[in-house]
């Protein structure tokens, strides 16, 4: 079977990936994207009735993958805060306007190092062959739970990420783990047709005291402020669980209750993609260990980016890792000669 011969192959087809593409097109390098979903795969499993927390308006637009290309110019937005629905719509219009390469539907099943640079195999049977890989897969297919005895197997229990739907949670009882930017938009979402406690082993902070983008803020910030102190909300702070049997949970402060459903908000791990079949250096914090321009420190010519490339920063948010696409892929354009 012949191999498919490429400069440049990202992976993930996500808002770091495309904006790789786009960058690298500007430098004379045509890349190929692969995804193994649709564009914005990972975007399009969030749940419905998501808002963005980064506003995207001209004079503070931290959504827009370049300001060349602004979201409102692609988007008819119904706020200052686009939906999951038009975030989505942005980056298919972006991809076609940019005519950025997209492969999708194809999933990468090895990334392997050979005498021309990678090689790439997918599930549809193809083999590639590039000088370059990106990697840019986020972070979203590898939820943090924590290790709490009753919580294996336990069908009351879900991660944020496979949240059920508005309607699942009608007149239950709902505990929510963690208070970061998700479990307040859960809390404040379910409040209305739940009866919903939100636990958190430290104190719960707000991004209008600290300016941390980690902090809870947005719609959430008011609205939990207001639905904690009119008691809608029941909040647990500096709690943490200790036992899960079913429902019925034991809490840190000795107390114990009962609940339908168990939704755990802890965020995301690092997550070094299972088909690379590369030893990668690793660092402390479990991310893949990167020079300034985002290449592997072990392996020339790989790359990370988006919430991958966490050492130079904080990534998971777009205008946080999108300084650090262009000159990634500067970077890559000077090493293929362009």
């Amino acid at each position: 079977m012949s191999k498919i011969k490429e400069d440049v192959i990202i992976l993930g087809g996500g808002p770091a990936g495309l904006l790789t593409s786009y960058y690298l097109k500007s430098f004379g390098v045509d890349a190929l994207v692969i995804e193994k979903g649709k564009i914005g795969q990972a975007w399009r499993e969030m749940r419905d009735r998501m808002v963005m927390l980064s506003p995207a308006v001209a004079s503070h637009d931290m959504t827009s993958l370049s300001f060349e290309n602004p979201i409102w110019n692609f988007v008819k937005l119904s706020g200052p805060f686009a939906t999951k629905e038009e975030f989505i719509e942005y980056l298919d219009k972006f991809v076609k306007k940019n005519k950025v390469r997209v492969s999708q539907g194809n999933e990468v099943t090895y990334v392997t190092s050979n005498p021309e640079g990678f090689e790439v195999g997918t599930n549809n049977n193809s083999t590639y062959v590039a000088k370059v890989v990106v990697v840019a897969t986020g972070v979203a297919g590898n939820a943090c739970l924590p290790d709490i005895p009753g919580m294996k197997g336990n069908k009351r229990v879900v991660h944020a990420r496979n949240y059920k739907g508005f309607e699942a949670y009608r007149e239950k009882k709902v505990l929510i783990v963690g208070a970061g930017n998700s479990g307040a938009e859960l809390a404040v979402e379910l409040s209305g047709i739940s009866k919903v406690t939100l636990v958190n082993k430290h104190k719960l902070k707000y991004f209008s005291k600290t300016n941390n983008l980690s902090h809870i803020r947005g719609l959430s910030e008011s609205l939990l402020k207001e639905l904690i102190k009119f008691k809608i909300i029941n909040l647990k702070e500096r709690v943490e669980l200790e036992t899960i049997e079913k429902g019925k949970v034991s809490f840190s402060d000795a107390t114990i209750d009962n609940f339908d459903e168990i939704i755990f908000a802890t965020g995301y791990c690092a997550n070094l993609p299972k088909f690379i079949d590369m030893k990668v250096k690793i660092a402390k914090n479990g991310y893949p260990n990167l020079s300034a321009t985002c290449e592997s420190v072990s392996r020339k010519s790989l790359y990370f980016t988006g919430p991958l490339a966490h050492n130079s920063g904080l990534c998971a948010f777009i205008h946080c890792f999108r300084p650090i696409v262009e000159p990634m892929a500067l970077d890559i354009a000077d090493k293929l000669g362009h």
